[in-house]
């Protein structure tokens, strides 16, 4: 059971994000939904660390259902799906298990688009991408539309149940 203060933490920092201003850029959106999904998978998962977070979501995660669930029956999620995945390969910041990029072979494998998300998140967060960089903007987006997407019913489960 969550606690009430993180919750109503997890919700807000969802919420900011899905509120752009003029000034609130792909950027700005990305980082605090990565603040909210990523509060929500330390709670969820009992990880501290952000791999064996990122790990369980693509694997244990009610997340995992929703994405097959939006590939399925929403066009325009799997058309941001298939835009990232002909950005791909993703170059990381540096090496994850001997591998030195992200790539979606398939727009149905939630394992490959969440690591290609996280990767973005990753060459981001750890300097890596400018935000006067078209590619990294265009990522940015895609990764905010698809992981906005997946994560909305969770926020709406606990939006509704924060009382």
């Amino acid at each position: 059971m969550f606690h009430a203060h993180l919750k109503s933490l997890i919700v807000k920092w969802y919420r900011r994000s899905q509120g752009a201003t003029v000034d609130f850029d792909a950027f700005d959106r990305f980082t605090s939904l990565w603040i909210s999904f990523n509060a929500w998978g330390k709670y969820e998962s009992y990880y501290d660390d952000d791999r064996r977070v990122i790990e369980w979501v693509k694997t244990k995660s009610p997340l995992v259902t929703k994405f097959t669930e939006l590939t399925n029956n929403d066009t325009p999620f799997r058309q941001d799906v298939t835009r990232l995945q002909a950005m791909c390969p993703i170059r990381r910041n540096k090496s994850y298990k001997e591998s030195k990029e992200a790539t979606i072979t398939s727009v149905n494998d939630f394992n490959e688009v969440l690591e290609a998300i996280y990767v973005i998140r990753c060459n981001f967060f750890h300097g890596a991408e400018a935000p006067d960089d078209a590619r990294a903007t265009t990522l940015t987006e895609l990764a905010f539309q698809i992981l906005s997407k997946v994560f909305a019913s969770k926020i709406a489960e606990l939006d509704v149940n924060a009382s």
